[in-house]
């Protein structure tokens, strides 16, 4: 029997829905990451000012002095850290080689030393990022692909066997720019980061030039870290609402599901687009990101669901050329892996 159209509009919503508490956890672990780090950086500035300053001032000229014999050795050992920690994780190999550089100079101003244990803080951060960003894409495209293609097999009582996305394939798409900016995930976390690091340099010199203490350099660097870790939840949601609408299309194509419907979470949140896109049906030739599918605006949280109103279940069947299994509506997501991706 042919499911009705709120019964795929109800089982697509409640697979994106798992999707976006995906990208929801790893952001709540994020969010936490930048606080740590925040914290890092306001513990070394402190410090520093302890060490150098006179009642909490310093001038540019005296943060430009050199670090004595016995502070550089001191400076070293730390860098040393830093480079052992750089190569067990993922550590900017740019960064690695200044650290190398830093590290072999007989001469570092205290300026400088600062500046380096700052940016340690800010690489570690961003590096992490980047690896749990990709990692994250992944299994959410592996998911919702996986996931997209068993509830039409469950709903219809027919399996057939399909290849397991090859890992060299996944991590092309995923590296796939796709906004009009032509930006990876990727480049927009390092632009961030650069900025950033710019504005924390700009910083330093300022606040000394001015003579001021470590709080005025401290609240502009949190302010600018706050706007960081929003930009990051931006981009967590929307790729996530990307790499989610780009599985469900090549399952579709998988299935040879021929129209698709918009499927939008309607509460006090969604966006006057997203109201007016909700129940658009659309051919799989007419499948454009941002146009006829999501993500239609940054956080977006609509998906889609395959649309069927004739006998797609019998064409579904014999279109595998008898290849086909017959199974149980009631089949378990894990047993179905199991038996059918290869």
């Amino acid at each position: 029997m042919t499911k009705s159209r709120e019964y795929w509009r109800k089982r697509f919503e409640l697979l994106e829905d798992a999707q976006t508490r995906k990208a929801e956890s790893y952001y709540r672990d994020l969010e936490k990451a930048y606080i740590q780090t925040m914290r890092a950086i306001e513990a070394d500035i402190l410090k520093w000012y302890n060490r150098f300053a006179k009642n909490n001032e310093i001038t540019l000229e005296e943060a430009k002095r050199l670090l004595k014999s016995d502070e550089l050795r001191e400076f070293r050992w730390t860098v040393e850290e830093y480079i052992k920690y750089g190569q067990k994780n993922a550590i900017n190999q740019q960064w690695m080689k200044q650290l190398e550089n830093a590290s072999a100079r007989v001469h570092i101003s205290r300026l400088e030393s600062l500046r380096i244990q700052l940016q340690q803080h800010i690489e570690k951060l961003y590096g992490g990022q980047i690896e749990g960003f990709e990692r994250l894409m992944k299994e959410i495209y592996q998911d919702q692909y996986y996931n997209t293609i068993f509830e039409v097999q469950k709903a219809f009582s027919v399996g057939f066997t399909l290849q397991a996305l090859d890992e060299r394939v996944l991590a092309k798409v995923i590296s796939k720019p796709w906004t009009a900016d032509n930006l990876t995930f990727s480049a927009r976390i390092w632009r961030d980061k650069n900025l950033l690091l710019d504005t924390l340099h700009k910083e330093l010199i300022q606040a000394f030039a001015r003579g001021e203490g470590p709080q005025r350099v401290i609240s502009v660097i949190q302010n600018k870290m706050n706007t960081s870790r929003a930009n990051a939840a931006r981009l967590v949601q929307t790729e996530q609402a990307f790499f989610s609408a780009s599985a469900q299309k090549e399952a579709f194509k998988e299935l040879d599901v021929e129209r698709y419907e918009i499927v939008a979470t309607l509460d006090s949140r969604t966006s006057e687009i997203c109201q007016s896109m909700d129940g658009k049906v659309f051919k799989m030739s007419e499948y454009e990101p941002g146009v006829t599918a999501s993500p239609f605006h940054p956080r977006c949280r609509t998906t889609t669901a395959p649309y069927f109103d004739d006998n797609f279940g019998e064409r579904f069947a014999c279109n595998r050329d008898g290849k086909v299994i017959y199974i149980p509506s009631n089949i378990k997501y894990s047993e179905w892996k199991k038996r059918f991706v290869v």
